[in-house]
């Protein structure tokens, strides 16, 4: 249902009524602006009073208050009034903002002229298409901008080119008895519920979704998606810009905004409706007069005639064609992070930082015959033959002789085995052995890491530097390379970020691939993570690491960062890193980057001249930090090279990483993204833990036979209600009801309780509802049938009953038990004591939640807190939007930018060169939508999306131009274009908007330990598009692809005019793919690169190992590229400067690893 209160969309509502009320008293117009001229057009909604929610284009300062406090001088204005926990804490996030988002989407709606036909949209959507769509971003005939009030020129922004595709990567995820099952959007309304009415006509008997509308697809008609099936047709015409239900017209950002700057919205007389009549102010004067200053910059802007290239005939009129304009401020987005690596190196408002957390370090032994060694055992040891060599380097573990057992390692921690782990461990042999440690770093996100708050963020002055501060310990696993020619202590050093619910221990997988090339490779457990061992692994450990003489060690491995979030006992490793909290969220990426830098601070600690406090060569003394084998040379780190790497989250982090840390000379992500609202709303991974607390709690009923231990009888209804548990949902039974007490077309009513919320849906012929509902924790329920037949409901948006609605069965308790209930930490929380504790008869049963009973016949309450949002509601996408802004400051997409595109600099305040940053997407990523990771390309400056004539016409945006040859090159295509048209952005192979060839067929190969090749004709038939062909042909897939695009830049070439473009180039333009010919040569520079790995024609997520029974291994070519890269420092990018012997990757015989 639609909401019938003030939600978190109200936040506004404080600094509406505060700011603009005084103006709107205002009658005159300041000659130098703009009188609204007569007209009657579609009128810009600006409802300061309306409600239950204000109306007014966001984002707008008008909804932020002047405080001397902030960096930009406001700060977003929040009511802290909510009907939920969730939103009360989601808005004392928001009040800490001191700007909007620079990536969030800027979105106006209209009211119709009286007499419009209301079946058609209030803008001529046409039109708007025709001048924004398939012209490459060309601004000149736009009729909207975003104008940068500093530089005059305006944003580039996207409407329907296809950036940002909507469609979900798995349409059914969204729990039991979803409405919109099979759709494929979540944003955005695609279901059709009564074709013909108009808007406003309401028939509850017709509302399936049960949102107190009669939805219509929110689509137009769109060239090119003739001859496709109706559900692709449908997915290709889903509108992103503009939403119809509400007639609000949505703009994207291309690229993020400047970060503390103040721009103008502008809508020009070119918006029009159908009948040509241009938009209107709803002032009179085309602007709220309390932004009169920020409209005065505008005009000067616009009275520019020289600025004809980006306004076209607008240029040089001033406000004349302005229709209606506001003014919204960004906020800092990447300062908070750079004021921290300040601290931590004594510099600027958190130099203290650097004194409370020293860069020292602790190990783990390993050496030893017993995990916990005592005088006695330690003398064994020393009588012990197998224990000679541990002994003599007690904190390191040799690789060599625990290879023979790593394949049992392997199965019980990664899953691998056959070819797959014969593969990594032959990169193993490269590795000489592994350490593992700790050291302190700043806790920024809660009072105590070991009790992580969902609702913990930074609450930091970052002008002062004052602030909560919290010290947690950070555990390490290091590996280091063999020495070879060329290669020797101290080796460069890559950290690796690991993915959600991963461990440091990582590295195992990649540490052999690093080693190979002579790096060291650091993997810390993030926030939150750490590896959980089962007791048969701690088992297996002591075994094998007996064996060996290394027992203690396994203490090492099983210490972290997880802690039990569900109360069960057992640690959850990053159970909370993605949640509907909000800025926990965004705050979970920020501490992991803090941690990072205190990393590379401790590798750069290790510098040949400072001590250890331990001693690593058992002669009593301490030895040189870093110098963990003992031989006086630091193994990593020094004046080496550090680089950062990581997948999945760890390539998110990666990426905000390699752009803040000075001692970061290079970065390459994998299967990393930017734009994590985007993320969000497709990847198949934030389903459970983010949006299920959006979209519910959930009230259900299926069928009882439908779930295996129901306490239903067969032919009753269970009554559910679906909680979130960390990751991944549970469902808990309420009642039992018969067929007749939820019949065929009753109405459930669901009433909180305590906040009057009240939310209703429909039983349909199967016996099953589903209705959201907002609450929180411990909220008192009430679930109300009504009879049917017929709706018992005027509208399901406001669940007003009709006159004669006749009450049916009732459910106010929880009516039956669950037969089986789960370990809990504290032995007291127990059904018993629950049962006594309600005063309820001994043997009593319980639902069970965590650690939380919930005795039958005690009252019904609500396990989990959530908004109750429904599926495509301008309420989620309004929300979502919000959401951007909120992450902006964590998300790689604002910090794009930095690796060439814009100045930073280092503690000292001096610029930093150009650093080079490579995204290796994995084709129809369903975790990490690749379309995300193209965005962060697009922001690098590594994927061009404009023609060559921009760099020359447009010089502002010569930096996105793409060179003429290799336009030509492509089909008079830019890059991104040809993205787009191969439909790779969107990646969802259940389309089959392309296919295999005739010889498509599984890559595979025959061998002694190679299972039998699996057919692959069904892949075959939906087989994405592979936009970089690697290759070439020889994975067997014969994969639909075009010209290969391997995209790599200098990233040291400003790119300010079109003479630059052509040399920015250089690396790509020299390299034509398929052409038969090396380039051979490294150049000086650092390159921005970006590139997708087609590993499974459907699609897939991340590659962990090679495997010698693929007929081209895409995993073992794509991670000896990404090491390559790391090892020059990101001057090599080898598929580019070989572009005909690059296949050597796949078999590791390049010339460079011999």
């Amino acid at each position: 249902m639609r909401s019938t209160r003030p939600g978190l969309l109200a936040l506004l509502s404080l600094a509406l009524v505060a700011t603009a009320a005084p103006a709107c008293q205002l009658d005159t117009i300041p000659g130098d602006l703009r009188a609204t001229p007569p007209g009657d057009g579609p009128e810009v909604v600006f409802a300061l009073t309306h409600r239950p929610l204000p109306e007014i284009p966001v984002p707008n300062d008008i909804a932020t208050f002047a405080d001397p406090t902030s960096r930009t001088g406001r700060r977003v204005n929040v009511s802290l009034i909510a009907p939920t926990a969730l939103e009360e804490g989601a808005r004392r996030g928001f009040t800490s903002l001191e700007g909007w988002g620079t990536f969030a989407p800027i979105s106006v709606s209209f009211a119709k002229p009286p007499g419009q036909d209301p079946r058609l949209p209030a803008l001529d959507l046409d039109a708007v298409a025709a001048r924004t769509i398939g012209d490459d971003f060309d601004p000149a005939d736009d009729p909207f901008y975003v104008v940068d009030l500093t530089t005059g020129l305006p944003a580039l922004v996207e409407t329907g080119n296809g950036l940002f595709p909507p469609t979900v990567l798995d349409d059914a995820l969204y729990w039991p008895n979803d409405p919109r099952r099979g759709e494929d959007s979540v944003l955005f309304e695609t279901g059709e519920e009564g074709a013909g009415l108009l808007p406003g006509q309401y028939a509850p008997e017709l509302d399936t979704d049960f949102d107190g509308v009669i939805d219509h697809p929110n689509t137009w008609p769109r060239a090119g998606a003739g001859g496709a099936s109706a559900k692709v047709r449908k997915a290709s015409e889903v509108l992103t810009w503009y939403e119809r239900e509400t007639d609000t017209l949505l703009l994207r950002p291309v690229v993020p905004l400047e970060e503390k700057r103040e721009y103008a919205v502008v809508l020009t007389d070119r918006l029009r409706d159908r009948a040509g009549r241009p938009v209107r102010s709803p002032f009179a004067q085309v602007h709220h007069v309390a932004q009169a200053d920020a409209m005065r910059r505008l005009g000067k802007a616009l009275s520019d005639p020289s600025k004809r290239a980006y306004y076209g005939d607008i240029a040089g009129t001033g406000l004349e064609h302005v229709a209606f304009a506001w003014s919204f401020t960004t906020g800092p987005q990447t300062e908070d992070l750079f004021a921290l690596r300040d601290g931590l190196h004594g510099k600027g408002p958190f130099a203290r930082l650097a004194d409370q957390f020293p860069v020292k370090v602790s190990t783990f032994r390993a050496a030893g015959l017993a995990r916990e060694p005592t005088p006695e055992t330690d003398e064994l040891a020393r009588r012990t033959p197998a224990c000679a060599a541990p002994l003599k380097h007690p904190n390191i573990v040799k690789l060599d002789p625990l290879l023979p057992e790593v394949d049992k390692f392997l199965d019980s921690f990664f899953g691998l085995k056959g070819s797959q782990a014969d593969a990594l461990v032959e990169t193993l042999r490269s590795v000489d052995y592994l350490v593992l440690g700790s050291f302190e770093s700043p806790y920024l996100i809660g009072n105590d890491p070991d009790h992580e708050d969902t609702e913990g963020r930074f609450e930091l002055d970052f002008k002062t530097g004052a602030g909560r501060v919290r010290r947690d310990t950070i555990h390490f696993w290091l590996s280091v390379p063999k020495p070879a020619p060329g290669r020797a202590q101290p080796f460069p050093v890559t950290t690796w970020s690991h993915g959600t619910t991963s461990t440091g221990a990582e590295i195992l997988l990649r540490a052999g691939d690093f080693a190979k090339q002579g790096i060291a490779m650091i993997g810390i457990d993030m926030p939150g993570h750490g590896l959980v061992l089962t007791p048969g692994q701690v088992q297996l450990g002591e075994a094998i690491f007996r064996s060996l003489c290394v027992v203690p060690w396994i203490d090492g491995v099983g210490r972290g960062r997880a802690r039990d979030l569900n109360e069960d006992g057992v640690a959850d490793s990053g159970g909370y890193i993605w949640s509907a909290h909000l800025f926990h969220s965004r705050d979970n990426i920020r501490q992991s980057v803090v941690d990072l830098m205190q990393t590379t601070r401790v590798l750069r600690s290790w510098n040949g001249t400072t001590l250890s406090t331990e001693d690593y060569d058992g002669d009593g003394k301490p030895n040189l930090a870093g110098d963990f084998d003992g031989n006086g040379i630091p193994d990593v780190g020094a004046d080496r090279p550090i680089t950062t790497s990581g997948d999945s989250f760890g390539g998110i982090l990666a990426m905000v990483h390699g752009a803040v840390d000075a001692n970061v000379s290079a970065t390459a992500a994998i299967s990393g993204g930017g734009g994590l609202g985007d993320v969000a709303t497709r990847s198949t991974l934030t389903p459970d833990p983010v949006l299920q607390q959006i979209m519910g709690p959930l009230m259900f009923s299926v069928p009882s036979e439908e779930r295996k231990g129901s306490s239903c009888a067969a032919g009753q209804r269970s009554v559910r209600t679906l909680v979130n548990d960390l990751i991944k949902t549970r469902e808990l039974e309420i009642a039992c009801l018969s067929d007749r007490e939820l019949a065929a077309g009753a109405t459930v009513l669901v009433t909180n309780v305590r906040n009057k919320e009240v939310r209703c849906g429909r039983v349909d012929d199967k016996g099953r509802f589903r209705v959201p509902f907002p609450t929180s924790v411990g909220d008192r329920l009430d679930v109300q049938m009504y009879d049917g037949p017929g709706d018992a409901v005027e509208s399901y948006g406001t669940c007003a009953l009709r006159p004669g609605a006749r009450p049916g069965r009732r459910i106010q308790t929880w009516e039956v038990g669950s037969a089986t209930s789960s370990p809990v930490a504290d032995e007291r929380r127990t059904c018993a004591a629950a049962v006594a504790a309600a005063e309820l008869p001994e043997g009593t049963g319980c639902q069970q939640f965590r650690s939380q009973f919930f005795p039958v016949g005690a009252p019904l309450v609500a396990p989990q807190e959530g908004l109750g949002l429904r599926r495509g509601s301008p309420e989620l996408r309004r929300l979502l939007g919000l959401t951007q802004a909120a992450v902006d400051s964590g998300d790689p997409m604002s910090y794009a930018p930095l690796y060439a595109r814009r100045r930073r600099v280092d503690v000292e305040g001096r610029a930093l060169p150009p650093r080079g940053v490579t995204e290796l997407n994995t084709v129809g990523d369903p975790l990490v939508p690749l379309a995300t990771g193209y965005s962060f390309a697009r922001a690098a400056g590594a994927l061009p999306f404009l023609r060559p004539e921009a760099a020359e016409r447009t010089p502002a945006y010569a930096e996105h131009a793409t060179p003429r040859a290799l336009y030509k090159e492509l089909g008079d295509r830019t890059p991104d274009a040809a993205l787009r048209a191969q439909h790779v952005l969107e990646g969802t192979s259940r389309f089959a908007r392309t296919s295999g060839g005739p010889t498509c067929q599984a890559n595979a190969r025959p061998g002694p330990r190679c299972e039998p090749a699996p057919r692959a004709d069904s892949a075959c038939k939906v087989a994405l598009a592979d936009p970089d062909w690697f290759s070439e042909g020889r994975d067997l897939y014969d994969a639909p692809h075009g010209q290969p695009l391997r995209l790599a830049r200098s990233a040291s070439v400003a790119v300010t005019g079109a003479g630059d473009v052509d040399r920015a180039w250089a690396p790509r333009l020299g390299s034509r793919p398929l052409s038969g010919a090396d380039v051979g040569a490294v150049g000086s520079d650092p390159l921005l690169g970006v590139f997708t790995i087609y590993g499974n024609p459907r699609g897939y997520h991340v590659w962990l190992t090679g495997d010698g029974c693929r007929a081209f291994d895409h995993a073992a070519h794509a991670s000896n590229l990404l090491v390559r890269y790391l090892a020059t420092e990101g001057r090599d990018l080898y598929v580019v400067s070989h572009p005909a012997s690059h296949g050597c990757l796949a078999d590791s015989s390049c010339p460079f690893f011999k």
